[in-house]
């Protein structure tokens, strides 16, 4: 029995350390990702991800992002001018209006996802 709760414990938290690393993308009112959460965003397979019109900010985590300018509708897909990609330095709570003077981040797309020989889905967004 003992082995069985040993073995229960571990389980769970490899469990939770591998939801943990999914890429997130929670959509906050606020401009610094504070108060309620306005949408959340996070799964394994999480691809792109718009930002509703709504929204201030947005913690993202789990992945390299790439941040566009445009999309195809709430729930669509990314469109428009790439803005930018984040790196280990990309502060976690990105501001919409406020990380690209000028431009507003209205997705992300997750480049890990529909990766094909030298290059990736989001290289082709127009």
């Amino acid at each position: 029995m003992h082995a069985f709760n040993t073995f229960s414990v571990v389980l769970a938290m490899a469990a939770g350390l591998v939801f943990a690393a999914f890429p997130k993308a929670n959509e906050y009112k606020s401009q610094d990702c504070s108060g309620p959460l306005n949408y959340g965003h996070h799964s394994f397979d999480l691809h792109m991800v718009t930002m509703d019109d709504s929204t201030g900010s947005v913690y993202q985590a789990g992945t390299y992002w790439y941040l566009f300018d445009g999309k195809t509708g709430n729930g669509g897909r990314c469109t428009g001018k790439l803005l930018g990609k984040v790196i280990d330095k990309t502060s976690p709570c990105l501001s919409l209006d406020g990380t690209f003077p000028g431009s507003r981040i209205r997705c992300l797309c997750n480049p890990n996802i529909g990766v094909s020989s030298g290059g990736n889905s989001c290289d082709y967004v127009s």
